[in-house]
């Protein structure tokens, strides 16, 4: 089988190949850019992940007449609610590059952390990957994965003057900001291998395989 990945993230391309990889799945991916995919990004309006990455595998499938994955992944902090939620990547409202909203984002998770105690920090990582094919050909496939931790508090980075970078320069996103206490780190303290096996997209992308491989068998 061959898949559009309907992400122009180059972080989540690398991830989700990587466990493709690992599993030695027979399983083309080609991302919008090297498919030729030019079209603009739908509006992500839902109120769920899962929401979301149906509606981006559905928009992406029709434009390009091909099978598409699509993923809407995010952070829920309990203390606040399950924020950010679905609106992880745009948190702050701030546009831009990575290298922008990134530290944004952060900057205002912290904020509405304020002094919560560590232990009332819990915190995961979410990723709803979604598969749909051109003319709703077949049923949308659609399947969950999560990452457990916590959100560190400030006088847990590296420089508690910038708390907003945390700890670690792996990954994107709130990884510097995420910690698992089984690992006494970061997410972004981990190699790519170690994050793959654990993360949120990585046991979404695991279970996308085995739900395939078993339509196909």
């Amino acid at each position: 089988m061959k898949l559009l990945i309907a992400t122009s993230n180059p972080h989540k391309i690398d991830e989700i190949m990587a466990v493709v990889n690992e599993a030695g799945a027979d399983l083309g991916l080609t991302s919008l850019k090297d498919a030729g995919v030019d079209v603009p990004e739908p509006v992500e309006d839902r109120d769920t992940f899962e929401g979301n990455a149906l509606l981006k595998a559905r928009y992406y499938a029709k434009a390009s007449g091909k099978p598409c994955m699509a993923d809407d992944s995010g952070l829920e902090v309990d203390a606040i609610g399950g924020a950010p939620g679905v609106i992880s990547a745009r948190y702050s409202g701030v546009t831009g590059g990575r290298d922008v909203v990134d530290p944004a984002n952060n900057k205002k998770l912290l904020k509405a952390l304020g002094d919560t105690p560590a232990n009332q920090r819990t915190a995961r990582f979410v990723c709803a990957v979604a598969v749909a094919w051109p003319n709703d050909l077949r049923e949308p496939v659609q399947v969950r994965g999560t990452f457990e931790g916590r959100i560190i508090t400030p006088d847990q980075a590296e420089d508690i003057h910038h708390a907003y970078a945390g700890c670690g320069t792996n990954g994107f996103g709130y990884d510097p900001l995420f910690w698992l206490e089984a690992r006494g780190c970061t997410s972004a303290e981990l190699s790519p291998a170690d994050k793959n096996a654990i993360s949120h997209r990585g046991d979404a992308t695991r279970k996308l395989l085995a739900v395939l491989q078993s339509d196909n068998g």
